[in-house]
């Protein structure tokens, strides 16, 4: 059968130190992700260099297995309107999506994908 993804690319706010977001990633974003039953895989990766082309303009990307692509969304509410998620993703644009001194704000794009089974 095939494979539902749900991918989000995005940055996080300069200077953070990479053990210091690995660490939350291990900690807490992947329980909160993990406890929905509709969430079938999560993980999150640091793009660790570029072997052809002239790069992505995000450093960080998480691959999400979901099991229906059109509750994840939700109605534009995203993360099946799971409130513990909701809430974890606003904490999350706080803390590491922005930088209130520079003005700096991460853009998340999420993209929906189905895989070609085969």
């Amino acid at each position: 059968m095939a494979r539902k993804l749900v991918m989000l690319t995005y940055n996080v706010r300069p200077g953070v130190p990479r053990e210091e977001y690995e660490e939350f990633t291990r900690t807490v974003d992947y329980p909160i992700f993990r406890q929905n039953p509709h969430i079938m895989e999560y993980s999150n990766y640091i793009v660790a260099g570029q072997g052809r082309g002239t790069g992505e303009w995000f450093q960080h990307f998480d691959l999400m297995f979901v099991d229906d692509l059109e509750g994840f969304d939700a109605g534009g509410k995203l993360h099946f309107g799971d409130a513990v998620i909701l809430e974890h993703a606003q904490k999350w644009r706080d803390r590491w999506g922005k930088d209130p001194e520079t003005g700096w704000r991460s853009d998340v794009n999420i993209t929906y994908a189905n895989e070609i089974w085969g």
